[in-house]
């Protein structure tokens, strides 16, 4: 393959069916594995530990955790016991979350300051440091894990589709996924900004794991998988609703109507939504068709800075997301010309 592939599955699947998956994965020799952490939904490091008991090999993370619904402080604790857990294959994925902040409540400010603080304090955790600490947005009192980390470096990568997290990520992580980005001025634009933040930091762009993470549904009914992703946006713009700035990186403009609609969050409304949505908001952001079609996408988004893909699958109707890992490694990425190394 051009470049290693990794995969990100939704916390929607029965706990049976997600272990299926991960080994389908690890099979498959997808090097990452993914799982979301999304409030009210399965709970994702309860099933990352069922992952890490059956796999060998895949690393494993939340994709990802926010500062705001769990401490940093617990995180800090959570990764270093699935490290633990699963023989050093443990990843911290960081992000600034999506849904469930209304109904439990939450207030989610100044996410830049709040992932900057989750960084420092979870990795001067990891190194057995007693931690207090009074930021913008964290405080942490004599805090200290009551174990000692089998690693206190786990890697930590942060995921995105925002401009200024993506210049954090240079700054103080150690990877990042660059979420939505299909056309290759975009991709450019997010790497601007990592390569800034690196410099800032007095490191390379090289430096870090940069991935293209790219949702995907592969059919050779094309419209069938169009109409698939396309559902999918809509219901990713309303969660994320008013926030969808990132649009203006792949120059989508949304309608007044749609905006509307989008804006009362109504569920029942989603098909609706998915109708007023702009087509060129599915080929811009994600990747939907034949597998010959959606490798062309995938190499013009590739460059040399871009050391991995990963995908979050999708599939049609009467056909399953298993199918979709094993196309996407064996009809995609064989057609995707390989990249050279990192560039500063």
């Amino acid at each position: 393959m051009a470049v290693p592939v990794g995969a990100l599955l939704n916390a929607e699947y029965p706990a049976s069916e997600l272990v299926e998956l991960g080994l389908l994965c690890e099979s498959l020799g997808y090097d990452q594995l993914w799982y979301t952490d999304i409030r009210l939904f399965r709970e994702c490091y309860v099933a990352l530990g069922a992952l890490a008991a059956r796999t060998e090999r895949i690393r494993l993370g939340p994709g990802v955790t926010d500062p705001y619904s769990r401490h940093p402080a617990m995180t800090a604790a959570t990764i270093a016991t699935l490290d633990e857990l699963s023989g050093r294959r443990a990843l911290l994925g960081l992000g600034v979350g999506g849904t469930g902040f209304r109904e439990l409540g939450l207030a989610t400010p100044l996410p830049v300051a709040a992932l900057r603080e989750a960084v420092a304090m979870i990795r001067r955790l990891l190194r057995g440091e007693e931690v207090t600490f009074q930021g913008k947005v964290l405080s942490l009192a004599q805090g200290r894990l009551q174990f000692t980390p089998v690693r206190h470096d786990i890697p930590i990568y942060f995921a995105t589709h925002g401009t200024q997290i993506a210049r954090l990520a240079g700054e103080v992580a150690d990877g990042v996924m660059i979420a939505n980005a299909v056309v290759p001025s975009a991709v450019a634009h997010y790497l601007g900004q990592v390569r800034e933040g690196a410099s800032k930091a007095g490191r390379r762009l090289g430096d870090l794991d940069v991935a293209l993470r790219f949702e995907v549904c592969l059919d050779d009914d094309e419209e069938a998988a169009f109409a698939v992703m396309r559902r999918r946006v809509a219901q990713r713009l309303m969660a994320g609703y008013p926030k969808v700035e990132f649009l203006e990186r792949v120059e989508v403009s949304l309608s007044a109507a749609f905006r509307e609609l989008a804006a009362g969050k109504d569920s029942r409304q989603l098909d609706r939504l998915a109708g007023l949505l702009p087509r060129e908001a599915v080929e811009r952001t994600v990747l939907a068709g034949r597998p010959d079609s959606v490798a062309k996408q995938v190499a013009a988004a590739l460059t040399p800075e871009i050391s991995r893909v990963t995908i979050r699958p999708h599939a049609v109707s009467g056909r399953s997301v298993g199918a979709v890992l094993q196309s996407f490694v064996r009809d995609v990425m064989p057609r995707v010309p390989a990249v050279s190394a990192s560039s500063p």
